[in-house]
Parts: structure tokens; sequence; C-alpha cells
């Protein structure tokens, strides 16, 4: 009874199996491994890796630049007729950034996007361990600010101006945290009390990693299709940044203006099989505006062969953002006043002025623009549409206009852009938990399916076989010492001569 038991429980368990493996063998032939694996990624299920992987992003180096300034007195004296700058740097902080998610369904998911989780910075991989207490000469982007705003406004406004900041100098000596976290000027108190919108800290960190309001609604799932995942829908509630919102509602809106978030990237994630000329744009918070992305050739990083794409305005910069406040911008610069710190007139530009217009030679010593330093780029590993490499550059500035009525020492900077720093963004190198998944899918999958394919039909015959083999009561043995007597004969038949 127990051996009965027994024997049937056998010839379940090969038919199950035969039957199993017989069926994986023809799915395997039917799908394509890495096309299914790529509808699981933008499915991106709670606890699948790819959103696992994605939540604790980005992860990577922030490396700080300042312009030491190495001729204040001369310069101020009239002996110098130019600014001679030196460059300080880099200061590097590892940045781990935070994905909350707030909301998800089959179609659409909402997050919260922390940039700046956790900071740390990072002696060793400075241009020195001590770089932080180090005394430099910058600038003091305080009063200039204020004064540049004030530019227009009437004579007594700056008459006023000139008397509350008497005692400011318009160079600074401090020590490099105190420019970066700890900037605060005695006339700053004084000046926000008529100027709307001044902080009190105006540390250059301080400020740039203040945790800002990034809430995200992209699209996700099959039903919208590879190409739109992880497309942008809203930001904050809107379809447009908000700090652009008289730009938005202008009754004249200027088509060419890159403000419309709708249908951008947020630059953590980009559509799987993504095309060398497809339509991207991200989502540049710090500026206020979306980027487009222009395919600049191959690139490999980290083993992966990847697409470069260039960031910025290849042709001409939008004409909604050709001035700050009144100030007319070169080319290769554009507004970001409302995007910044104090409401002042501010522009962003490639580090070092690389392709502006602006002629930096006139009025500084110690530039050196280099597309291979200062060209912000983004690669892409196109099948799964995940960055593995970035460099994300941009310099802030102070646009200066004509500065009669003010100080003799603010007339000397009339006309110039003031660079305030320069910082660069670089991904880290993947760890072990994204790294397995993204080359088992794209080295991997296309020769782990033909083995497995192999495999399962090779399970399958064997099952089939020994479930043969137990109704027919033999053992391998003897199935396969009667199938080779078999071809024994046959052979001889074959071979021995006919009468």
């Amino acid at each position: 009874m127990k051996g009965n038991k027994c024997f049937k429980t056998k010839l379940v368990l090969l038919g199950i199996s035969g039957v199993l493996f017989l069926s994986l063998t023809i799915l395997s032939l039917c799908v394509d491994y890495q096309y299914e694996l790529l509808k699981e990624h933008i499915r991106f299920r709670k606890g699948f890796v790819s959103q696992l992987n994605w939540v604790d992003s980005p992860y990577g180096r922030l490396k700080m630049y300042l312009f030491n300034v190495t001729n204040a007195e001369a310069f101020l004296a009239g002996n110098d007729s130019r600014i001679h700058v030196q460059e300080v740097g880099p200061i590097v902080y590892s940045i781990i950034g935070h994905n909350e998610i707030l909301n998800q369904t089959e179609d659409t998911i909402t997050y919260l996007k922390k940039r700046y989780e956790h900071v740390e910075f990072m002696p060793d991989e400075s241009c020195a361990p001590d770089i932080l207490n180090q005394t430099i000469v910058l600038p003091n982007m305080v009063l200039l600010g204020a004064a540049a705003k004030l530019h227009d406004w009437v004579f007594l406004v700056r008459h006023a101006f000139n008397a509350i900041t008497i005692n400011e100098s318009v160079f600074l000596t401090k020590s490099v945290y105190y420019f970066l976290w700890d900037f605060t000027v005695p006339a700053l108190s004084l000046m926000s009390q008529y100027l709307p919108n001044i902080v009190s800290n105006c540390g250059l960190l301080y400020n740039a990693m203040r945790q800002k309001t990034e809430i995200y609604k992209v699209r996700i799932g099959t039903k919208n299709g590879f190409e739109n995942f992880f497309r942008v829908e809203e930001l904050n509630g809107k379809t447009y940044f908000n700090e652009r919102r008289a730009n938005f509602l202008h009754p004249d809106p200027k088509e060419d203006c890159p403000i419309t978030v709708e249908n951008a990237f947020d630059n953590s994630l980009f559509p799987p099989m993504l095309q060398k000329d497809a339509d991207i744009n991200i989502v540049a918070v710090e500026t206020c505006r979306t980027m487009k992305m222009y395919y600049d050739g191959p690139a490999e990083h980290m083993g992966l062969k990847g697409y470069r794409y260039l960031l910025g305005d290849r042709n001409e910069r939008p004409s909604c953002m050709d001035n700050s406040m009144g100030i007319k911008l070169h080319k290769g610069m554009y507004d970001v006043a409302k995007c910044l710190i104090n409401d002042v007139p501010s522009a962003f530009s490639l580090p070092h002025f690389y392709g502006s217009s602006y002629n930096y030679s006139e009025h500084y010593v110690g530039f050196a623009p280099d597309p291979e330093k200062h060209q912000p780029s983004i690669t892409v590993e196109p099948l799964t549409g995940i960055p593995i490499d970035e460099s994300y550059r941009f310099q802030s500035n102070i646009p200066m206009p004509d500065m009669k009525g003010y100080s003799q020492d603010l007339q000397k900077l009339s006309n110039m852009v003031i660079p305030n720093f320069w910082y660069e963004f670089n991904l880290d190198e993947y760890p072990a938990r994204i790294s397995i998944p993204l080359n088992l899918n794209i080295k991997y999958a296309p020769i782990l399916q033909p083995i497995f394919i192999a495999l399962f039909l090779f399970i399958s015959l064997i099952s089939f076989l020994k479930l043969y083999l137990l109704i027919k009561q033999q053992t391998f043995k003897e199935f396969f010492c009667k199938y080779y007597s078999l071809i024994r004969e046959l052979r001889q038949k074959k071979l021995s001569p006919t009468p």
C-alpha cells in the first residue's frame, strides 16, 4: 500500500516536472527576456529592484569651485584695470538624496524629491583637507546683488543705499567655510527692512542645499508605453515652474520659453530603448527651467556603453530669459533671479563663461574655459534608460549694470559679470545592488536565454524519460543497454552483405 502510494507520487511529480519545464521551454522561445525585464522596470512596482534602487537617489559628489581675487586692493586703487582670479577647488561633498513616495497607481507615481538628504564634506577628495579653514578674497555678493537690483530706482534710493553700506567693502577676506555656510554682513539686516525677500544668511551652499518643495507626478506603467516612462505631468501641482508664473501667464507668452515641465524628465530615470534623437528635456529646478539634451556621441562608463548628451541652449538662448531685472545678458547666460535667494539680478552660465559671448578677458585675468572641464553632459544607458555618468556643471553670476550714482568702488564694476561660484555634480559608481541587475539585463539576459532554453528542454526530456522508465519498471542502465544493443544490431545488419 505504502509502496503503491510512493509510486503514484513519483509518477505525478515526474509528469508535473516534464510539463512544467516543457512549458518553460516553449515560453522562453516565445518571449524576449530583456523585453520582459524592461516591462517590469517601467511598471515600477513597489518592492521591485528598480524602485528600491531609485528611492535613495541621487548619490554622488558635489564639487564647488570659488574664484579667489588676488589683486583686490590694486584693482580698487586703479593700479590694475582687470580683476585677477585664481580658481579654488574642488571642495567636495558626498551627496545622498531620497525620493519619498506619496502616492502610486498603475499609471503614475507622485513623490517628494529630497536632493540633499545626507551631506558630508570629503576632505581627502578636496583640493586640500583644510580647505574650509583657508582664507580667500571674494566679491561681496550681498552688496553687489542689492546694488544691481536698485540700479534703475530713483537716485534718492541709491543715495540711501550708499549711506547704509558706507562701511561695506566691495571685496571680503574670509574663510572658505564662511562664504559657503555662514555668509552674513552687518548691513544685511538693515537692508532687509527696505528690500523684500532678503535672507540673513547668504552662504552659497547653505542656500543651495536648503530643502525645496519638489513634488513630482510622473508617468509609469505599460499603458503609457516605454517612450513616456517617467515623463513629468506636474511639479508641485502645476505644469510650469511657479517661479516663472509671470512668464507663463503673460498675455503674449514666448513660445521658446522653457518653463513648462510637462513631458520633461526629472533626470533620475529616462525611457528604456532610448533613441539617439529622442526629444529629451530635463527639469533643472535650481534654474527654474527645463534644459534640452543633445546627442553628442557614444560613450562608455563602468563597463557599460551609453549615449552621451550635452545640456544647454545649442542655438539662441530663450528670449524670455535674456535679461535679469532689466539688465541685458550676454549670449550663453540666462536669468535665474526668481530662482535664487534675495531676488536680485542673477544669471547662470557654463563655468569660466564657456560658450558665452561675454568678453571676460576685458575685465578678468585667470579664466580658462575648456569643453572637457566645463561642458555639462549626461550619459544614459540606452536599453534601460538609466544614467550611468553625469557631469552637471553650471556657474552662478551677478550681472552688473552701469553703476552710476553708486560709490567709486562700485562704479569700477560697471557692466561686468561677477562670478559667484561654479559647481559640478558627478554620479558615484553604482553599488552592487544596482550594477548587478543592470548588467544582468544588458549583458547577460541575451546569453542566459538560450542556455535556459536548453536547460529547460533537457530537464523536461529527462523527466519524461524517467516517467517512461518508471512505468516500464526499467532503470537508466537497462534502458541505455537495450538502446545500445538495438543500435548495434541495426548497424550490423546494415554492414552485413545481402545474400
